[in-house]
C-alpha cells in the first residue's frame, strides 16, 4: 500500500533516495510515496524547495509546456490540513526539473543544489536513462548529453568497446522502430514494439526479454541492454539494422506481416550468433559460460 510521507527525512538513513537527501540537506519538506516501482515525489515541494517560490503555479505551468516530465496526481495534505490532488513524479522527473530551472539571484539555493546533484551523478545518469527527454527539453545540448552519457557508462565500469556498441545499438534501435512504424499501415502501440523486440531476442537467443532479465537477476524495470555483454549488443543491433532495411522496402504491411519479417531476419542472424556462442563457449545474450551440452549455466 502507498504511504504519503510529507516529512523531512531522517539524517541517519543512508539508504534514502537522492531527492530526499537533498530535501534533508537544504531543510525543506518533500512529500513522497513509496510504491513497488520505487519512490514518487511531490513536484510542487521540489520546485518550492529549489527555488524558494511560495506560489509555484507559474513555474509548474511553464515546465508542463516546455518539458516532457511524466507525472501523476496523488493525494497531498497541505499545510492547511486539507487534502488536494497534486502532481508526483519519480527521481528522473525531479532531476529534469532541476536541470531545467534557471539559476537567478532570486534563487540562491538552486545553484548549490544543482552542483550537489551534478557531483552526485544525477544529471549524467538522467542523460544515460532518458537522453531524448533531456535533449528535447532544452535542459542540455546534444554534445553535452553525449559526453554525460559516456561519463555515466564509464563510472559504471563499462569499457570503451561496450560503450561504443551500446551507443551504436541505440541508433540502430531508433532506425528499427522508425522503419517498423513507417512500414505498418496501422498505428502501432507500445506493447507491439515490445513484441517486435522480443522477436529479435527469440530469433537470436531463443528467449524473450523477460526471460533474459530473469537469468541476469534484473527487475522488470531495469534496462536489459545496459546489462548485456558487448557481443550481445552487436548482434542485436545487426538484427535490428537488417530488419529496418528489409522493412524499408515495404509499405502498408499488416502488423503480423511486419512481425514475420523481423522474425525471419532475427532467426537468420541467430544462426551465426549461436555458432559464435558455441565457438566461444559463452551464452552471448548473458555473458554466462555454456555447459558441455550447449545450454547456459
Amino acid at each position: 500500500m502507498n504511504t504519503l510521507l510529507p516529512v523531512i527525512p531522517d539524517a541517519d538513513d543512508k539508504d534514502l533516495p537522492l531527492p530526499l537527501i537533498v530535501a534533508q540537506k537544504w531543510d525543506f519538506p518533500l512529500a513522497h510515496v513509496k510504491t513497488d516501482e520505487g519512490y514518487l515525489f511531490a513536484v510542487q515541494d521540489w520546485i518550492r524547495g529549489l527555488t524558494g517560490e511560495k506560489d509555484v503555479t507559474r513555474v509548474l505551468a511553464k515546465l508542463k509546456n516546455q518539458t516532457s516530465t511524466s507525472s501523476r496526481p496523488l493525494p497531498y495534505t497541505a499545510s492547511d490540513g486539507k487534502t488536494y490532488q497534486r502532481d508526483f513524479t519519480d527521481d528522473k522527473g525531479l532531476y529534469l526539473i532541476a536541470q531545467y530551472l534557471r539559476t537567478t539571484k532570486a534563487r540562491p539555493l538552486l545553484a548549490a543544489i544543482k552542483t550537489y546533484l551534478s557531483e552526485a551523478g544525477a544529471f549524467v545518469d538522467l542523460v544515460r536513462r532518458e537522453p531524448e527527454t533531456v535533449i528535447t527539453s532544452g535542459a542540455i545540448d546534444p554534445d553535452e548529453a553525449i559526453d554525460a552519457a559516456l561519463e555515466a557508462y564509464r563510472k559504471r565500469g563499462k569499457d570503451e568497446n561496450w560503450i561504443s556498441a551500446r551507443i551504436t545499438g541505440k541508433i540502430k534501435r531508433m532506425q528499427f522502430t522508425a522503419a517498423l512504424k513507417a512500414a505498418v499501415a496501422e498505428v502501432l502501440t507500445k506493447p507491439q514494439y515490445g513484441l517486435a523486440t522480443d522477436e529479435v531476442y527469440k530469433g537470436l537467443w531463443g528467449r524473450t526479454a523477460a526471460l533474459l532479465r530473469e537469468e541476469l537477476g534484473l527487475s522488470p524495470k531495469t534496462s536489459l541492454r545496459d546489462n548485456q555483454p558487448t557481443l550481445a549488443l552487436i548482434y542485436q543491433g545487426l538484427a535490428e539494422e537488417v530488419s529496418a532495411r528489409k522493412l524499408g522496402d515495404e509499405s502498408e504491411l499488416s502488423w503480423e506481416q511486419a512481425r514475420d519479417i523481423v522474425r525471419v531476419v532475427a532467426e537468420l542472424i541467430g544462426e551465426q550468433a549461436q555458432a559464435t556462442s558455441q565457438f566461444l563457449n559463452m551464452d552471448l545474450a548473458t555473458g554466462k559460460p555454456l555447459l558441455s551440452s550447449g545450454t547456459q549455466t
